[in-house]
């Protein structure tokens, strides 16, 4: 019953995107060369969302980056909850080094596989000047392929995306690193990441 109702929701999602024209997306790096004068540095702020490891095989559909993760009952894979509700997957050693407890002491292997299929409060620690970001006006699609192999759009979905999404990559020594570019929801952005150096 449970992967009827995924499977329906999948169609649903991809019905109600027959409007939005994502074969004919620009490319992102592309439109990050021709604006890169607007991109600004920022990175994390420390906020809280939840994290677990599964008992079971699960199937999520992440309606904000338009995937859908598969994740095992392996004890490396994590399930994370953002502050929209949206979820996606990410290996359990990148977890414990870029969030802690919701107290702030340290995050450990075993919180997650000691309380599988049960998530736990987890925050990030906060990164400053990390990350350069590029606003995309929520009237623009852009087709982002990422390091991974997965292909996000920004502004496809019917969630709400503010004013629009965000171009993020790293901050490697004062230049953005476009080898990895990743897609942050616009509403979510605001609350996640610093917007001191933003200009619009």
């Amino acid at each position: 019953m449970k992967k009827l109702i995924f499977i329906l929701f999948i169609a649903l999602m991809t019905f109600s995107l027959a409007a939005v024209d994502l074969e004919n997306a620009m490319d992102a790096i592309e439109y990050g060369i021709e604006n890169q004068e607007k991109a600004f540095i920022t990175g994390k702020t420390d906020y809280v969302i939840e994290g677990m490891m599964v008992n079971e095989t699960t199937d999520v559909y992440n309606n904000l980056e338009l995937v859908s993760y598969h994740i095992e009952d392996d004890g490396e894979s994590v399930l994370l909850r953002g502050t929209l509700g949206e979820e996606w997957v990410t290996n359990v050693n990148k977890v414990i080094s870029t969030y802690t407890k919701e107290d702030g002491s340290p995050l450990t292997v075993e919180d997650f596989t000691n309380n599988k299929g049960t998530f736990i409060k987890i925050k990030t620690i906060a990164e400053p000047d990390t990350n350069f970001a590029l606003f995309v006006p929520k009237d623009t699609v852009l087709r982002v392929e990422i390091a991974w192999g997965d292909i996000l759009y920004t502004n496809a979905s019917e969630t709400d995306h503010g004013d629009g999404d965000y171009l993020v990559c790293n901050n490697v020594n004062g230049q953005p690193d476009i080898s990895d570019v990743w897609v942050v929801n616009g509403a979510v952005f605001k609350t996640t990441y610093d917007l001191t150096n933003e200009s619009k």
